[in-house]
C-alpha cells in the first residue's frame, strides 16, 4: 500500500517540459531539432529518507510532440512534424511512450541515477537517466533528469537528405524538468458522509 505522504502526481505544468534533442550530421552539424511533448502522465513514489526505495512511472502521448525550431520555416516544420510522428515515433500504431524505473541509485544528496525501461515503438529498452531531485516545499519535487539514447535501438532508422550530405545523428539526447506534487488525502466515505 502507498503512502499518500510519498505519493506524487505527475502532470503537464506552465514550468514543466519534455523535450528530446535530435542533432544534424554532415552540412548541418550545428543545428538540432527539439520536440517537446506536450501530453504527459505519471506517479512519483519518492522515499526522502531511502531514495533507492523510490520509484517512477511516465506515460507521454507520442501525438501531443510539436517542434517549435525558429531556424526552420512554418512549412518546412510542419512537414518535419509530420515525419517524426509517422516515422520516428510511427504515433499512429504507438500512440503512448512509457517509462518504468528499476532502479535508483543515489550518487549525492540530491543526485540519482534512474534506471528504467522506456517503450517506444513497441520496444522495450534500457535507459539510464542522470536526475537531480529537489524538495520544493512540503507537497512538491523539482526532477531535472537527462538521458542519452540510440534511434536505431528502438529500430528508428536515422532521416537522410541530399543523398546522405544532410541528416541527423543516431544519438538523441531526451531530457525532462518536472513538477510533481504530492497526492491529496483520500477521504473515506464516512469522513465525506460527516462533511
Amino acid at each position: 500500500m502507498v503512502r499518500n505522504d510519498t505519493h506524487y502526481t505527475i502532470r503537464p505544468t506552465g514550468e514543466s517540459s519534455v523535450a528530446a534533442q535530435v542533432f544534424r550530421s554532415g552540412l548541418m552539424a550545428r543545428r538540432k531539432h527539439v520536440l517537446f511533448l506536450q501530453q504527459y502522465n505519471g506517479e512519483v513514489d519518492y522515499d526522502c529518507e531511502n531514495p533507492e526505495n523510490s520509484r517512477v512511472q511516465l506515460v507521454f502521448d507520442a501525438t501531443s510532440v510539436v517542434c517549435r525550431d525558429e531556424w526552420l520555416k512554418p512549412e518546412k516544420r510542419q512537414s518535419f512534424l509530420a515525419f517524426v510522428q509517422k516515422e520516428i515515433l510511427a504515433a499512429d500504431d504507438h500512440e503512448k511512450i512509457t517509462f518504468s524505473s528499476d532502479r535508483i541509485n543515489r550518487i549525492s544528496s540530491t543526485r540519482f541515477q534512474l534506471q528504467g525501461t522506456l517503450n517506444l515503438r513497441g520496444r522495450a529498452k534500457p535507459v539510464l537517466f542522470e536526475v537531480v531531485v529537489i524538495q520544493n516545499g512540503k507537497d512538491r519535487l523539482e526532477i531535472d533528469g537527462t538521458a542519452q539514447l540510440r534511434m536505431s535501438d528502438f529500430g528508428i532508422d536515422r532521416p537522410t537528405a541530399l543523398f546522405g550530405l544532410i541528416g541527423t545523428k543516431d544519438e538523441v539526447v531526451l531530457r525532462f524538468l518536472l513538477w510533481p506534487e504530492r497526492a491529496a488525502p483520500a477521504v473515506s466515505k464516512r469522513t465525506a458522509a460527516a462533511v
